[in-house]
């Protein structure tokens, strides 16, 4: 009984330690997105980025237009991305490359929103 005990409990560490580097990663953020014209920014609240345009930001992008109210409109989103140094004299300090969209909030009636992947 103790043996198979042990064994579960082994098993489940695994499974965790394996989840966390998953995770590690590609770190998971919530913010306010917004992309006007040729600039994309997410707010974190603690922190601001400036989202590197690429094809997952264009995805990002046609998944809030739907709901935004005005083009002005910061929509909530949780996303998974890496951050880089912004290497050029011009905007944010950190970018954030989008590399997964997990769901968005529709700021109206605060519903939740996954895309279908």
């Amino acid at each position: 009984m103790k043996k198979s005990i042990f064994i579960l409990i082994l098993s489940f560490v695994v499974s965790c330690a394996q989840i966390s580097k998953k995770s590690a990663g590609n770190p998971q953020f919530f913010g306010e997105f917004l992309f006007l014209a040729d600039a994309a920014v997410l707010n974190t609240g603690t922190e601001i980025y400036g989202v590197i345009i690429d094809d997952k930001m264009h995805e990002l992008n046609d998944l809030c237009t739907p709901i935004k109210r005005d083009e002005y409109d910061m929509i909530p989103v949780y996303i998974k991305g890496v951050v880089e140094d912004n290497t050029v004299d011009e905007g944010w300090d950190k970018l954030i490359r989008v590399t997964d969209i997990d769901s968005l909030v529709n700021p109206t009636d605060k519903t939740s929103i996954k895309p279908n992947n």
